[in-house]
């Protein structure tokens, strides 16, 4: 006897997991990338924090920008 047309289903009790894109912003002044993964840790600011949770008089760190020179990256 042939069986055809078996099909395996695998269950496991494993999460799902969920990948969330941070969204990375870049000084239009000198082309530092803001990623809220890693946070700015010479400015104390932990990962995690998103860019327009950062404080309005927030500067970069490498040229002294505005955040409002900040554009949101493509990536």
């Amino acid at each position: 006897m042939i069986i055809s047309n078996i099909h395996a289903i695998y269950v496991t009790n494993k999460p799902l997991e969920v990948f969330i894109l941070s969204e990375k912003y870049v000084c239009a002044i000198c082309g530092h990338e803001y990623n809220p993964d890693i946070g700015e840790p010479l400015q104390n600011i932990p990962p995690g924090k998103e860019f327009q949770s950062l404080p309005d008089d927030w500067l970069c760190p490498v040229c002294g920008a505005a955040k409002k020179l900040f554009n949101r990256s493509g990536n």
